[in-house]
């Protein structure tokens, strides 16, 4: 019988009625015309009729004598007891599916048998499908769970015919498995370092003093402090009710900010999520003096390393921004904070690091599950993530993938997740939240949205401003404001050469016009009276080729 890991077992040990540990994924389907009225029913019997499993869908939990669990094969598994169905009633909207969503979410799985669901819900809009797949974290963490869903479409509607989630083999592989034989190792020593003296693991050592004199302000670290996160409504312990919010934004408009900032597109999700979450607070007269504290999974592999093994995975504390930031200067702390936090993991080592990470969110851990959050200051707010998925589009047993969403656990003593997820060009986030703690919390999505509005019109604002103020071309305002408004929508710079193609390309246009113009007004001089003053107008588009570039360290026009 094969064993639970460690970090599996983690997720069983600190489950409990109100902090279950499952993931969940939300996919909306677009049915095919011809069966769009009886979808939902045609594919619930569709899966009926495919009753075979593969690991880790036919496995349960067996507790041994010693109390360690580990799983164990069940012979026969009763497909109804994990497939279920329900509708809507028609035309449901996305509040209502939202709703059904959340209260699925909140129900922990039966441990008596494999602990996954799938749910086929009906009677949405536009006869769209939802489906709702639910597996334990012990079985599957959220990026697992979602490739196998992708394993189960198709590029092409033809070809999207294939076996159901539960025939796709979970099971880790064995590169994962040493990953995790490594980082139990790791817990285990560094446990037994921690009963002796910490000085034993010189790395671990280097870092905690660096800490300690940062915190009485002696010396310089890049990393934060642990257990300095403010208090907010965001660090209770959480109650049995979940609720969801979703929204999406467009992955071109992500992109086109960060060739023009220079910022990663976690970069600015998280300033994204920053300034919705602190108008929440501030809107509800909650005033906090230091900036909120996100856990972030970071990747600790330097440059050159991606194929060595071992586990470099570990979840890092970043620093939000501070009060009063403007969009952009919020987005610009926020990349030097993400930035420094790993260049200050690498530094000390990523072991010594994924060693520290392991003992600051263990102490979290049990402070939530213990109810001590009164007692310890909280290392972090809330946890943000972003899974990477598909990139084209996909088609499932003939219907189209329309939007897809994560739906993430909470941890102990946190009452919200926002979790990201692309998907071809859209990316797409949920909020999963303690409705009891957080009341009216889907207002955040919102927030959001107003967010990333903001954002964008400040990063072009700004980026106009600084390509117009390099110029120089006095003679010609118009032009000039003209050309820095289209150079920057393309991220372009002066010393690009697509520039000055479109610079040239612009005043020959505009000398044209002007030509035009004077013979028009010498012909009609006569009868009508012309204004001198009045500007030519040029509605022909140019669109080159975008190219990088950095708002900040654009160059003079020579």
């Amino acid at each position: 019988m094969p064993s639970l890991s460690l970090l599996d077992f983690s997720f069983i040990a600190f489950e409990t009625a109100k902090t279950p540990m499952h993931v969940t994924g939300l996919v909306i389907l677009d049915p095919p015309e011809e069966h769009a009225g009886t979808y939902a029913q045609e594919l619930y019997a569709s899966f009926l009729q495919q009753p075979e499993m593969v690991p880790p869908f036919n496995w349960k939990l067996n507790w041994s004598l010693t109390g360690r669990p580990s799983w164990t094969t069940v012979n026969h598994v009763n497909l109804e007891d994990h497939l279920r169905i329900t509708m809507l009633p028609s035309p449901g909207n996305e509040q209502q599916l939202q709703q059904v969503v959340g209260r699925l979410h909140s129900q922990v799985l039966d441990r008596s048998r494999p602990m996954w669901e799938v749910w086929v819900i009906g009677g949405l809009e536009n006869n769209r499908v939802a489906l709702v797949l639910k597996i334990h974290h012990s079985m599957a963490d959220g990026v697992r769970a979602s490739k196998i869903f992708t394993q189960s479409c198709s590029t092409s509607v033809e070809e999207s015919f294939s076996k159901p989630i539960w025939q796709c083999d979970l099971r880790k592989t064995s590169r994962q498995r040493r990953e995790e034989s490594h980082l139990t190792d790791m817990v285990m020593k560094t446990a037994v370092a921690a009963t002796k003296q910490i000085s034993l693991i010189p790395s671990m050592f280097r870092l905690g003093s660096k800490l300690a004199l940062k915190a009485v302000n002696i010396a310089d670290c890049d990393l934060k402090v642990p257990f300095t996160a403010p208090k907010t409504p965001f660090n209770l312990s959480p109650k049995r009710s979940r609720a969801v919010s979703l929204g999406h934004f467009s992955i071109k408009q992500l992109k086109h900010i960060s060739r023009i900032t220079g910022a990663s597109m976690n970069d600015i999700l998280f300033t994204i999520s920053d300034i919705a979450l602190n108008r929440y607070l501030n809107d509800r007269a909650i005033p906090i003096r230091k900036p909120l504290v996100a856990m972030m999974p970071i990747n600790l592999r330097a440059k050159g390393d991606e194929g060595k093994s071992g586990n470099k995975m570990s979840i890092g504390h970043v620093e939000l921004g501070k009060q009063g930031l403007s969009p952009l200067e919020r987005l610009e702390s926020i990349q030097h904070a993400t930035t420094d936090l790993k260049n200050e993991a690498l530094n000390i080592s990523p072991d010594a690091y994924i060693n520290y990470s392991l003992l600051v969110n263990g102490v979290s851990l049990f402070s939530g599950k213990f109810g001590l959050n009164n007692f310890i200051p909280p290392a972090s707010n809330l946890l943000i993530s972003n899974v990477p998925g598909a990139k084209e589009e996909l088609y499932f047993m003939g219907a189209k993938v329309r939007e897809q969403y994560p739906v993430s656990l909470l941890m102990p003593g946190q009452t919200l997740n926002i979790t990201f997820f692309s998907n071809a060009d859209t990316m797409y986030f949920s909020l999963v939240a303690c409705n009891q703690s957080l009341p009216g919390f889907e207002v955040i999505t919102d927030y959001m949205c107003d967010a990333f509005a903001e954002i964008e019109q400040e990063v072009m604002e700004t980026a106009a401003q600084a390509v117009a103020e390099q110029l120089g071309y006095q003679h010609d305002e118009s032009l000039a404001v003209e050309l820095a408004v289209e150079a920057a929508q393309e991220s372009l710079t002066p010393e690009d050469d697509e520039f000055e193609r479109l610079y040239q390309e612009k005043q020959r246009k505009v000398e044209e016009l002007e030509k035009q113009l004077a013979k028009l007004t010498e012909m009609l001089s006569a009868t009508v009276d012309i204004d001198p003053e009045t500007p030519a107008t040029n509605q022909d588009e140019i669109s080159p080729a975008p190219r990088k570039v950095r708002v900040r360290k654009a160059k003079s026009a020579s």
